[in-house]
């Protein structure tokens, strides 16, 4: 993850689709050229794909669990409390929602008069409240508009 986001913010691929994704015409303007742009990210995508389904059919049994849902239950908060632009952000989300249910789950017992499984809430009330404070995320750029 730390050699995709070093690339992704100082080579001159990750700077040109950083540039694309922010303002299309402007760096058509600029000399990038977008198809190459859009090509080079479907090709990445697709690569970590090909590398996440084979993790997934080789580590530690091959095949689907019932477990493979909840953990895409729990990227989603992650990605909105990191902010939906931010790589880093969603990073930063991973491990606030990982804190957090392990710290929901440690402390059940202590919080037995909200339920059992808050350990599986607590993430999405974070991200709740997070989202009252800051509707981007933590990482998220603020939508300016002019009046």
């Amino acid at each position: 993850i730390t050699v995709f986001l070093l690339a992704f913010r100082f080579t001159s691929w990750g700077v040109s689709m950083r540039a694309a994704a922010e303002n299309p015409q402007t760096a058509a303007l600029m000399g990038i050229k977008l198809g190459r742009v859009s090509l080079a990210a479907w090709a990445v995508a697709g690569a970590l794909a090909a590398v996440a389904a084979l993790f997934l059919t080789v580590f530690p049994t091959p095949g689907l669990e019932r477990a493979t849902s909840l953990a895409a239950l729990k990227a989603f908060p992650a990605a909105i409390l990191g902010g939906l632009d931010s790589t880093t952000g969603a990073l930063v989300g991973g491990l606030v929602v990982g804190v957090t249910e392990a710290l929901a789950t440690g402390y059940q017992s202590d919080l037995a008069f909200l339920g059992r499984g808050i350990g599986d809430l607590a993430p999405y009330l974070v991200m709740v409240a997070v989202l009252l404070i800051r509707p981007a995320g933590l990482f998220g750029t603020k939508e300016l508009a002019r009046v």
